[in-house]
Formats: structure tokens, sequence, C-alpha cells
């Protein structure tokens, strides 16, 4: 139930910090709120639109200390005025982002001079960026992604030496290499989704890195770059991020890695790249999260990879690698995605392929809830390795469309954390491991296509997967929910392993019987032979059976002569 937002506030004269975020307030702000004289910080982000958005708060002169002002996701639909009419001289953040403000930029927003923070996001704002905007030369922040601002880029914006941290995305923008050169202090910078030409050659060009050394972040997906990367994007030391993916790159992906000591995100996804991976990113002990799906490359995956220790995402999906999926995987222990420094303000975009579609990533909080390996639609082969069910805290793994064989490994069944696999469209063969129904988080199951035999597991968690399609493809397969009742064939297996056990009996039987008809054979033809054809040696033979007959007389004519003395 919304209610207003209490009156008796107003009482706490010395209070400095407000924050009412979410706390489902409406309505306009009491005047008596105006008594906070020395507020520094006020948050009414998350409550319902006010009665009179244009006049939420009747005299913001009353808050002469006031530095911060969030007023996000409160459905303001326009600028407030009481923000037009006031001399801030304190003010260093203003956020009034996600409002659906349907108007153009005002140009009194230039006159708040201490300002550093300026969020404009998420809104419906139209025509382009006033040229007051460059009045703001303290300003450090600014954030204007996702609107309708459309033409060029103002000069203003390229008169901000402070700013060091840009975002740009998602509008149609005209944007050169000439508005940036002035920035040398941007940290952060994301033009993405704006399908723009720095350049009339509309390539990628070195210039833009040359004169932002500082630069951390730097977006430039969804655009119309093409061309091939340049070696100087290598070489920005504090560079943490990088991401060009969905554009028209071209050539390999440059060997030039190795100074790239801080990278954490590497994204170069669904180009035009060539050649294979190269060695200088084995290098990067940083690396948590690569990204080279959907492009051309081939050759085998380097087992160099083992380096990257820290590497947490490893997306190498839609491309012509061959060869044995590496064991060295197992060295990167946690495959946790995207893991960044504490002290980092970046979020990035990402698309990856999970439960058989494309799902994009927005904010570190929803990456670092997945956790996976995709290296789907490959000319991989072999085995599936082992080593993989150390992977205890992996939540997705697509091995799809390769060429692999041998069985599911039973070390699967020790992935805990497992909610996507998908082996689908593979070789593989035998059973299916009954340790997969322990996957109590597994929500997503692909075996179609492949030679899998046996009964399907049943309990747990595989109980849920009542699809046929999941195992179709197998033709040996049996048991629910496949139609093909496993009684039936497991009766004519069991006939059919008691058929072979009695004929395996019989042919036992017959070379036991076989065995002893040939000693004995042989056994008489080698006694009885050589007596026939050697007449010394049967003279001899019978000459000692003779003796022996003559020994036994005697001795029984002994013996009963001893025992009638006795008598």
């Amino acid at each position: 139930m919304h209610k207003p937002i209490p009156k008796f506030l107003g009482a706490f004269r010395r209070l400095t910090y407000l924050n009412l975020s979410g706390a489902g307030f409406m309505g306009r702000v009491p005047d008596q709120l105006g008594n906070l004289s020395t507020l520094q910080h006020l948050d009414l982000s998350y409550n319902c639109h006010w009665d009179d958005e244009a006049n939420w708060f009747q005299d913001l002169n009353a808050l002469p200390h006031i530095q911060e002002i969030e007023l996000s996701s409160c459905d303001l639909g326009t600028f407030p005025r009481s923000l037009s009419h006031v001399n801030f001289t304190s003010l260093t953040t203003l956020d009034l982002g996600y409002n659906d403000i349907n108007s153009t930029i005002p140009d009194w927003l230039g006159n708040i001079k201490n300002l550093k923070s300026l969020d404009l996001s998420s809104n419906s704002l139209c025509g382009s960026v006033p040229a007051s905007i460059g009045n703001l030369s303290l300003l450090q922040h600014l954030v204007l992604y996702s609107n309708d601002l459309n033409g060029t880029i103002s000069k203003g914006i390229g008169q901000l030496k402070s700013l060091a941290y840009l975002d740009l995305s998602s509008y149609s923008l005209s944007l050169s290499e000439d508005d940036l050169a002035n920035l040398s202090s941007l940290k952060y910078l994301d033009i993405s989704y704006n399908f723009i030409e720095l350049n009339k050659s509309g390539n990628l060009s070195p210039r833009i890195t040359n004169t932002m050394p500082s630069l951390q972040w730097f977006d430039l997906s969804m655009n119309n770059m093409s061309g091939e990367i340049p070696f100087s994007y290598c070489q920005l030391r504090y560079l943490e991020g990088l991401q060009l993916y969905e554009n028209n790159l071209s050539g390999v992906v440059p060997n030039c890695w190795k100074d790239s000591s801080n990278l954490l995100l590497l994204d170069l996804s669904s180009n035009k790249l060539v050649g294979g991976v190269p060695d200088s990113l084995c290098n990067l002990q940083t690396l948590e999260s690569l990204h080279l799906s959907h492009n051309n490359l081939s050759g085998p995956i380097p087992l160099c990879l083992k380096s990257c220790t820290e590497l947490a995402t490893l997306d190498l999906g839609h491309n012509n690698f061959i060869g044995n999926i590496p064991t060295a995987l197992k060295s990167a222990p946690t495959y946790q995605c995207c893991y960044f420094n504490n002290n980092s303000l970046y979020v990035e975009d990402m698309w990856l392929f999970i439960k058989g579609s494309e799902i994009k990533y927005t904010t570190i909080r929803q990456l670092s809830m997945d956790t996976l390996i995709d290296l789907s639609n490959n000319y991989l082969s072999g085995n599936i390795p082992e080593e993989l069910g150390n992977l205890h805290g992996l939540r997705s793994l697509n091995l799809s469309k390769n060429y692999l064989i041998g069985q599911i490994p039973w070390s699967i069944g020790g992935m805990k954390q497992l909610e996507v696999l998908d082996l689908s469209r593979n070789n593989l063969s035998g059973a299916i491991p009954s340790d997969l129904a322990a996957l109590n988080f597994l929500d997503h199951l692909n075996l179609s296509y492949n030679n899998l035999s046996g009964r399907i597991p049943n309990g747990n968690q595989l109980q849920t997967f009542i699809d046929p399609s999941i195992y179709a493809g197998n033709p040996n397969l049996c048991g629910p929910p496949l139609i093909k009742n496993c009684t039936v064939n497991i009766a004519k297996a069991n006939k059919e392993e008691q058929s072979e056990d009695s004929s395996k009996s019989r042919m036992e039987t017959l070379w036991l019987y076989t065995s002893i008809t040939l000693g004995f054979i042989i056994g008489f033809w080698a006694t009885c032979g050589s007596l026939l054809l050697q007449q010394t040696w049967r003279t001899s033979y019978f000459r000692a059976i003779d003796n022996m007959f003559d020994k036994l007389y005697v001795m029984m004519v002994v013996t009963v002569a001893k025992y009638k003395r006795k008598l």
C-alpha cells in the first residue's frame, strides 16, 4: 500500500543523510523536509510517481548543503522544475535515470557548476546533447545510455577534460574520433549499440586509444566497425575490459597481449576473425573471461590456457576448432564467471549461449551466478576428459555439436552445482551415468543425437525431465520419458545373454573333450609308436616290465612267509 512521506522527518534538523529508496512512498515531498538545512544526501529512488512531477519539492533552496540527489525510477516523466531555479553550490551528484522523461536535455543542467556525476540513463530523451554540458568542468561521471538522442555529439562533451566515465550506448549517435580527442582522463568508455563510424574508413583506428592512455574499460560492441584489431589496443597498460563483439572485424586475433597485465575480460565474439588463439593470451594471469565465439577461428584449443589460472569463463563455441578437449582445463579451479576487483566500477553486457538460447547479461551480479564452459559447434574429437569432473563449481557445460566419442564420464556426477548440461549431437556411446540423478540443480539437459544405450536413469532431479526430445536420436535408450519399454528390452537382452552363455558352455565342453581326445591320442602314439618302431626300446621296455613283476612277486612271497611265522 502506497503512503505519503512522513512529515515528522522534518523534525530531525541535524540530519545529513536520508535514504527512503524503495519504501513505496508516493506524493510530493512534504514542506517539512525543507527544515533539514544540514541535509547532504537525499535518496528517494524506486518510489511511486509524485502528484506533481514537475514540482515535487517546493523549495530546494532550503537545502543549501545538499550534495547528492537520487531520484531514479520514480516515473517523473519530466525534469522537475524545482531543480531549474536553484543555485546549487554544493550539489555533486544528480541521478534522474529510469524516469521515462520525454523531453530534450535542458540547458540549465550546465549551471550546476560543481556537478561531478550526472545520470540521465534509460529515459526517452530526444534531440542532441546541449553544448552547455561543457560548462561542467568538474564532471567525472556522465551516463546517457538508452535514450532517443541522435545527431552529432556536442562539442561540450569534448571539453570535459575531467571526465573519467562516459556511457553513450544504445542510441543513434554520430560520433567521430575528433569528438573524443580531448578526453584524456577517460577510464571507462562505452559507445556500444550505436552503429557508429569513428572515421570515414569505418575501420578500427589506433587514434582513439592513443589519446586515452588511462583507459580501463572500452566497449565498442554492436557497431559497424571493420578491419583488423590494432596492436595499440593491447598496449593500454591499465586496460581491464575490452569488448568488440558483433562488429565486422577481420584478420587474426593479434598476438600482442603479453603486456596487458590487468586485463580481466576480452570479448571479440561474433566477428569474422580467423586463425588460432594467440599464445600471448596465455600469459594473462589476471584474465577471468575470454569470449571468442561465433568467429572462424581454427586449430586446436591451446594447452597453454592452463596458465590462465584466474580464467572463469571460457566461450569458444561456434568456431572451427579441432582436436581433443584439453585436460589442462582442470587447472582453472573455479570457472566462476566474471568476478572483478572490489574497486571496479564497471558493468559489462555479454551474450552467452545457455539453455539452448542466447542470454544477455548486463550486471556483475547476474554474471557471478553463472559459471560455464562453452565449446559447442566446433570440430572437437576424442573423449570427454574425466578431469572436467574436478570443476565442482561449474554450472553450465556445453559441448554440443562436435565429434566427441566414448562414454559420458561418471565424474560429471560430481559437478554438484551443474544447472546446464548439453552434450547433444556427438558420437557418445554407452550408458547414461546414474550419478546424473544426484545433480539437484540440473534444470536443462540435452543428450540427443548420440549413440547412448540402456535404461535412462531415474530418481531425484532426472524425474523432472519429461520431454522425450532430450534423449531423441538414441535408438538404444529405453525407459521414461521414451515410449520404448525397458522390460521387453531387458527380457530380450537376458534371453540373448542366456543363449550366449549356453553357447559358450557348449563350446567349453567341446573344447574339454577335444583336448582329452587329443591328449590320449598323442600320449598313446608317443608311447606305443616308439615301441613299435624301435626294437631296442621295445626289448628294454618289456625287460623292465618283467623285472618289475619279479620284484613284486618276491616281495609278496617274503611278506606271506613273515606273516605265517608270526602265526
